[in-house]
């Protein structure tokens, strides 16, 4: 990823540090309507994203050809906007319309990352419309870590999750078989606790 950008100064840094501070106190809105008690924030989330798109990437038979450096930069970025515009829950943002959200979280990306390296500004347009294997790869990991999480919740009967598991859109594999073994395994475990001996 090679930018002909100067570095970014001071100013910039500590202005877009200070921002995205508010991502390790913002709850994921959806498991706080779920009636999570502590719920994860939006930073652990991307943080877990990482940990999932790594993993899932070391199951991939391509995947020494794949560049690790922007599949973690993507991971970082994903959720950038949420700083401004908060995290929108399934349903409204279907009341919203996906594209009017959508609309918005670019602005709110472009305008952020103005003044960083155009490479970070790249990685995030190029996950949100899953140009590359790479950025699949990150929108799998991102629905993968949701739904390990839900299943995490579950095990401590923290909230209720009937309705994450009847969305499919919270089990698309972005078209990498590898994802989707990773659902199938992860509906494996929701059925067998929720059959196990009382």
């Amino acid at each position: 990823m090679n930018d002909t950008n100067p570095p970014p100064d001071l100013s910039t840094i500590f202005q877009l540090a200070d921002e995205l501070e508010i991502l390790q106190r913002l709850p994921r809105t959806g498991f706080v309507m779920s009636g999570v008690t502590n719920p994860q924030t939006v930073a652990a989330h991307s943080f877990a994203v990482a940990v999932w798109a790594l993993l899932l990437l070391e199951r991939l038979p391509d995947r020494h050809s794949l560049d690790s450096a922007k599949i973690l930069l993507m991971c970082i970025l994903h959720e950038f906007a949420e700083t401004r515009l908060g995290d929108i829950p399934q349903p409204a943002r279907h009341l919203l319309g996906p594209d009017s959200v959508a609309q918005a979280e670019r602005t709110i990306v472009d305008d952020m990352l103005a003044h960083l390296p155009s490479p970070w500004r790249s990685a995030w347009h190029e996950f949100d419309s899953a140009q590359s294997r790479e950025a699949r790869i990150v929108k799998a990991a991102d629905k993968l870590e949701l739904m390990h999480r839900i299943l995490v919740y579950e095990r401590q009967n923290n909230g209720s999750f009937h309705h994450f598991w009847q969305w499919q859109e919270n089990f698309r594999d972005a078209g990498i078989p590898e994802a989707q073994e990773l659902f199938d395994e992860l509906k494996r475990r929701h059925a067998l606790l929720h059959h196990s001996p009382t």
